[in-house]
């Protein structure tokens, strides 16, 4: 049993070891979006029609901080390869401070690298112009992106190897034999007859106090060809016996075997 129970550790670390690979991948499938939003972002920027936004914006970029392009659904969201990224990211843009900080406050769970952009990047004061991208993906659909195979096989398996331990741990502490003067042992002394104790002595040594039929003919009537009718009538004169003297009882078991119980429990 404790040897058993002691092997519960290896499938109990291969499900850890799963369950940490699931959670790299999962990682690995954001980190691809995010590359996937700054590739895309940086087409976008450099794109040549974007020429002219970028010359007029830092008039009203000044006044509202951080804008989101107009044109973004139909110049950025192209160039996404990740087609679950489209229905939840855009583009903000705004004009980088003087002391190089940038106006982006937006929360989102994943968030591209920022793109600077000078205006006129021959003069000493132009303005520079800062784009990021966002996206908001479900947990669905970075696992959907994540090659999840490897874990989940890992996972279902070590999961079912458990279970069977469990159960297997669960089936032998329930079969461990008790003393029986511990579970069966009579309440107050009986009066039986030296049938009845040879009998009693039998359920008391017996695993799980059960006896067959033919274990309880053997001992008591070796001689008797068909001994069934003497051993039905003996048992049932022995349960009144019990009912009357003690907190046990005698129940058949298939019609094959006997076991002695207490307190209408299973011993």
């Amino acid at each position: 049993m404790k040897g058993l129970r002691s092997l519960t550790i290896v499938p109990f670390l291969m499900l850890l070891a799963s369950i940490t690979l699931g959670v790299s991948h999962y990682n690995d499938a954001k980190e691809a979006m995010r590359q996937d939003l700054t590739h895309a972002l940086r087409q976008y920027v450099m794109h040549s029609s974007q020429s002219q936004l970028l010359a007029g914006s830092p008039t009203w970029l000044r006044q509202g901080g951080v804008f989101t392009p107009d044109d973004a659904e139909s110049h950025f969201k192209p160039h996404l390869t990740i087609s679950s990224l489209k229905d939840t990211s855009h583009v903000s843009m705004c004009v980088l401070h003087q002391n190089g900080e940038e106006s982006f406050s937006e929360q989102a769970s994943l968030c591209s690298d920022t793109l600077l952009w000078s205006i006129s990047p021959t003069t000493s004061n132009s303005d520079v112009i800062a784009f990021k991208a966002y996206a908001n993906p479900t947990v669905c659909s970075v696992l959907g992106h994540s090659d999840q195979r490897l874990p989940l096989t890992g996972i279902i398996f070590c999961s079912l190897v458990l279970s069977v331990m469990a159960w297997r741990i669960k089936m032998r502490t329930g079969d461990a034999m008790t003393p029986a003067t511990e579970t069966v042992a009579p309440q107050v002394e009986m009066h039986l007859t030296p049938m009845q104790e040879q009998l009693m002595e039998m359920f008391y040594s017996a695993p799980n106090h059960i006896l067959s039929k033919e274990a309880i003919c053997a001992a008591l009537w070796p001689k008797k060809d068909n001994p069934d009718t003497t051993l039905y009538t003996f048992i049932c004169r022995l349960k009144s016996t019990l009912k009357a003297q003690s907190n046990m009882d005698i129940i058949n078991k298939r019609g094959k075997e006997y076991q002695l119980r207490k307190n209408s429990e299973t011993i």
